[in-house]
């Protein structure tokens, strides 16, 4: 499971003083990023080994300015180039679910501008990720 920590900010926020949509969003976005992170060098934004083909997202409740929240990332499904992400919105000392999604990325080669197969090793590390 990939963990990561996400920071509040006021831009976060909508009228009603909650955390928008939008950004949940942008937290997976964090988190996917995170993933790349721990496993890529990533010199340029080519190096990217994936795009981002679907989100779906079910918010749970209300995330607010002063609660502390963090994505907790597994792989939950491998195929022959796409894999997904299930991700949760939580908050780190409670447990309390703000968000539940799915996210679904293709293996992608920016620079040829193609979709392309998992690679064995690219593989291997989403399965150790897997759960």
């Amino acid at each position: 499971m990939i963990i990561t920590p996400i920071q509040i900010r006021f831009n976060d926020l909508d009228p009603m003083r909650r955390v928008n949509n939008a950004s949940y969003a942008a937290y997976l976005e964090l988190a996917r990023m995170d993933f790349c992170n721990r496993y890529f060098p990533i010199d340029s934004l080519e190096d990217t080994p994936f795009v981002l083909v679907r989100v779906e997202m079910d918010i749970q409740n209300s995330l607010g300015p002063n609660e502390k929240a963090e994505v907790r990332t597994i792989v939950s499904r491998i195929g022959h180039s796409s894999w997904e992400f299930y991700a949760e919105i939580v908050n780190p000392e409670s447990n309390k679910i703000y968000a539940r999604a799915k996210t679904t990325q293709v293996y992608f080669d920016y620079r040829e501008n193609t979709k392309k197969v998992i690679p064995e090793s690219f593989r291997k590390i989403l399965e150790t990720e897997m759960q």
